[in-house]
């Protein structure tokens, strides 16, 4: 994450005078990275805070983007790409090259390991709050005809 200050003209209202006058604020503004966002996104899944915690605890400006982050992480379907590697194009390659290429892959693949986990975990939550609070079996039980 990083942090951009900001520093504008503002008018505020001088109390011991009634006038208004014009003063230099400084606002922080955070700038989050994709890391930083899947994080905050999880820390709402897993239910230990509330969202109004969690928009503190990570800088974040307001729950609604919170919320978006949450959706976006959930609704996303990165899929981790099968395809195999071709000889011909590896072996043109050195060997720092390859390395480098397979660990950005494998830090892809874990990535997307994790929003898969992420996401079947927010369904289980939905799935147990709706049970909870509409009473209605949702899941499949064993042993049902077909």
């Amino acid at each position: 994450m990083r942090t951009k200050v900001k520093r504008e003209r503002d008018r505020v209202l001088n109390e011991a005078t009634g006038q208004y006058e014009w003063v230099w604020v400084e606002s922080t503004r955070y700038i989050h990275d994709e890391e930083n966002r899947v994080l905050a996104a999880l820390d709402f899944l897993k239910g230990e805070n509330t969202p109004e915690e969690l928009v503190e605890k990570h800088h974040i400006s307001n729950i609604q983007v919170l919320f978006s982050w949450v959706g976006r992480y959930l609704s996303e379907n990165r899929l981790v790409s099968l395809q195999e590697n071709n000889d011909d194009t590896m072996a043109n390659k050195s060997k720092d090259e390859q390395i480098r290429e397979l660990k950005a892959e494998l830090k892809k693949a874990r990535k997307e390991a994790e929003l898969e986990k992420l996401r079947a975990h927010a369904y289980d939550t939905m799935i147990n709050l709706a049970e909870e609070r509409f009473n209605i079996p949702i899941r499949k039980k064993s042993g049902t005809k077909q």
